[in-house]
């Protein structure tokens, strides 16, 4: 028996952590790495999800599917918990659900110490306690050296961190963090902007990403959201600071991406044109 992520946030923190043959199931959206393409998909595209469903993370399990596999654990994500329902009562209602007692975890961090904690159980959790200790402290020296790098910073530029759709989305959560990890000043007046509050905000810098998705598929959306007039007409067009990102580098879920999208955000706030940037074509694109 082996383990069954349900985002691709998830997957990443699996492929991480497990040898391969640990990973038996992915959610419809998993792409990276490679490999995961192979195995079965055990959640459900564009299904509609009511009830505790609607706290399960961002896409509907397919419970028959998971039901067959009978994985020895399910990863999930998770932003908030049923007004309702424990997490244990809603651990209980999918185990049931599926008809036997798999492990359920959920990434739920939206703050560093929770992260912390977090990723400390889930390597408990997965068997591999040491390896995340060493993996942890990595995570921590990084962290160090950006924000040594940001502390010598002489500008920091305005950001807003947008994703497809009208009324413009806002990406909250992570996002925000890593852009001020990163040394940038976040903004996010409110959770949706219209034209008219969008030119009026009028940021140094917009970055542009979907949930779930590769880099590719964020850099075509992108092409085609920046040809709208009213972003013809904002500063960072026309100073070519739109930029696509990862869409799952750690900006709208928990993921050990997460000080790597520091890092990449730093360099295309602050180092834009530096042709050797690490996370450059991996992470982060210019509007091309």
């Amino acid at each position: 028996m082996g383990w069954v992520s349900l985002a691709p946030e998830a997957t990443l923190w699996l492929t991480e952590w497990l040898p391969r043959r640990r990973l038996i199931g992915r959610s419809h959206r998993c792409t990276e790495p490679p490999f995961v393409q192979r195995l079965p998909v055990c959640t459900r595209a564009n299904a509609p999800r009511t009830g505790w469903e609607r706290y399960l993370g961002p896409y509907a399990p397919d419970f028959a599917i998971l039901s067959s596999l009978k994985p020895e654990g399910i990863l999930l994500l998770g932003e908030s918990l049923p007004p309702d329902l424990s997490e244990e009562e809603l651990v209980s209602q999918f185990q049931k659900t599926i008809g036997y007692p798999a492990r359920i975890f959920f990434l739920r961090a939206q703050a560093w110490p929770a992260y912390e904690s977090e990723t400390q159980q889930l390597a408990a959790e997965l068997g591999v306690p040491e390896r995340g200790a060493r993996w942890l402290q990595a995570q921590k020296r990084a962290q160090a050296r950006l924000a040594q790098k940001v502390q010598h910073l002489n500008a920091r530029p305005t950001v807003l961190v947008v994703t497809s759709g009208y009324p413009v989305p806002l990406v909250g959560g992570w996002a925000l963090q890593l852009v001020s990890w990163a040394g940038g000043q976040p903004l996010h007046p409110r959770p949706f902007l219209d034209w008219t509050e969008l030119l009026a905000e009028d940021p140094d810098v917009i970055i542009f990403s979907l949930m779930g998705a590769s880099l590719r598929q964020v850099g075509e959306a992108l092409g085609q959201w920046s040809r709208q007039s009213p972003i013809q007409s904002l500063s960072a067009f026309r100073q070519k600071r739109l930029y696509a990102f990862h869409g799952v580098a750690g900006l709208f879920f928990s993921s050990p991406l997460l000080m790597a999208a520091a890092e990449a955000l730093y360099e295309l706030l602050h180092t834009p044109n530096y042709r050797y940037n690490q996370h450059l074509g991996r992470l982060w694109a210019p509007l091309l």
